[in-house]
């Protein structure tokens, strides 16, 4: 499953860098106005079935058809209703082009509502292989048709349409993949809108703390600034928490199969969120110091306005990876409606203290409030998970300490490090990155020896060279 998530958001990042080269920001911001419509349509539209077949190990037939039809008439509904506000979307931004943007992206949407949800069992029966295939081979056609058509149309509709296509390629290939043939059913329903009515309400908020602000934005700066601010946080996103992020979701099902294994739970708990932390910390810290370099590489000379909002972003994302990854167990050990009423107080302060920050402090001042909320999230609820494994409160700074230590050490090393100021771009990332992965690994290496050697990111990986030396035929 990581490498699935990786090459798929790999895919995505190669993808910003050519289209980056080839569209204006501008293109990126008329675009975005609509993404964020969709994020924001999406949260009150995903109700979390995929997940409770996931949870309910003796789901059959009748559940996977009913969570079928139910994705199918979200589908619908969800593509429908966006088409039919096209219109007062594109008031809003001042864009007319909007309304053709909506109506493409809408038919999309309602196309993808036909998936299979066989699809759902390679993840539930940890069969990796297969997923990796329906993940990437889609993905990989989507990019291609978009990277092809912005070659040709060299304007916004090449995102679009490239969207549109890659909806159809993973229907196609979610019946390509899976034997399974949905039906549709309608019974069965109420037993998973028991489990799923925390999840639709952690996911509304989610949506709205990941999107609103895009939106909002869409009629508050100009489509250039937008398109900044919007590359600038995926950009962040992928070379951050979407490459660790799999770490985390990888252990879902792990989780759910654990329920009736306390100690084993609690073991895996918290070797998982100490590995994940040691992994985000250092990649979030390290794009927020190297963020002009890699917006030079990654995005070209005409994005090097939005090389603080990538640095911010990228602080953003290590506390909201953490917080969601304590969210997802969360919700795998039946806390799902602390869950998501803590991602839904998070959400009303920020839509609250939203514009208010805005006219005070600009475009960075909403990321700044998205820093600190994330942050207060992530304790709010390592504090309930403590409480439902019986840990004691200071395991969060137990974990967090060495993580932060090293990665401060790393971001001074980078810092101060003696540079030509003419150095080219990519010689530069290429140095400082050496140069930060080894200053983090050694100075995190050095805690874990004076710590006492404690479970984490360090004792797995010395568990696995010990074990290879230790196999029969290693060399001496």
């Amino acid at each position: 499953m990581i490498a699935t998530r990786w090459s798929h958001r790999l895919l995505g990042l190669v993808s910003t860098m050519i289209l980056a080269r080839l569209l204006m920001p501008e293109d990126f911001g008329l675009v975005a106005t609509v993404v964020a419509t969709v994020a924001i349509m999406d949260g009150f539209f995903d109700f979390g079935f995929d997940l409770a077949l996931i949870r309910d190990q003796n789901a059959g037939r009748p559940e996977f058809d009913a969570v079928w039809t139910l994705r199918f008439l979200k589908a619908l509904l969800f593509g429908g209703l966006l088409m039919a506000s096209s219109p007062w979307i594109a008031d809003y931004a001042n864009a007319p082009e909007v309304v053709n943007i909506s109506l493409v992206m809408g038919l999309g949407i309602a196309f993808k509502g036909l998936e299979n949800i066989g699809v759902v069992v390679f993840q539930k029966e940890l069969q990796f292989d297969r997923l990796f295939r329906f993940r990437l081979f889609p993905r990989l056609l989507g990019v291609a048709a978009t990277i092809g058509l912005a070659l040709w149309l060299r304007s916004y509709w090449a995102i679009v349409l490239g969207s549109l296509s890659r909806y159809v390629f993973e229907v196609l290939f979610s019946y390509w993949m899976s034997d399974y043939r949905p039906r549709f059913r309608i019974s069965g329903m109420a037993k998973l809108w028991h489990f799923s009515r925390w999840i639709l309400v952690n996911n509304v908020s989610r949506q709205l703390f990941n999107a609103a602000d895009r939106f909002t934005l869409a009629g508050l700066v100009s489509k250039r600034d937008l398109g900044y601010y919007t590359v600038s946080a995926d950009v962040a996103s992928t070379v951050t928490v979407d490459l660790m992020g799999p770490a985390g979701s990888a252990l879902v099902p792990g989780y759910a199969k654990l329920q009736d294994e306390p100690a084993r739970l609690r073991s895996a708990f918290l070797i998982s969120t100490a590995v994940f932390v040691a992994l985000i910390t250092p990649a979030s810290v390290g794009v927020w110091s190297l963020a002009p370099e890699l917006t030079a590489v990654l995005l070209g000379d005409q994005w090097h306005a939005a090389a603080p909002i990538i640095g911010l972003f990228a602080l953003v994302w290590l506390f909201y990876a953490v917080a969601e990854n304590l969210g997802k167990f969360m919700t795998m050990s039946g806390l799902q409606d602390k869950a998501a009423l803590i991602g839904l107080c998070r959400t009303v302060l920020f839509l609250a203290l939203f514009y208010p920050l805005f006219q005070w402090g600009g475009i960075s001042a909403p990321i700044i409030l998205k820093l600190g909320l994330s942050a207060l999230e992530m304790v709010v609820l390592f504090a309930y998970c403590s409480h439902r494994l019986d840990l004691p409160l200071p395991a969060l700074p137990a974990m967090l300490w060495r993580p932060a230590m090293a990665a401060g050490a790393m971001a001074l090393a980078l810092a101060y490090l003696p540079l030509p100021a003419q150095t080219p771009a990519l010689a530069a990332l290429v140095v400082k990155s050496a140069l930060g992965a080894g200053v983090y690994a050694s100075v995190s290496l050095t805690l874990w020896l004076l710590s006492g050697r404690p479970a984490g990111l360090e004792a797995t990986l010395s568990t696995l060279l010990f074990r290879r030396r230790s196999a029969p035929g290693a060399l001496s």
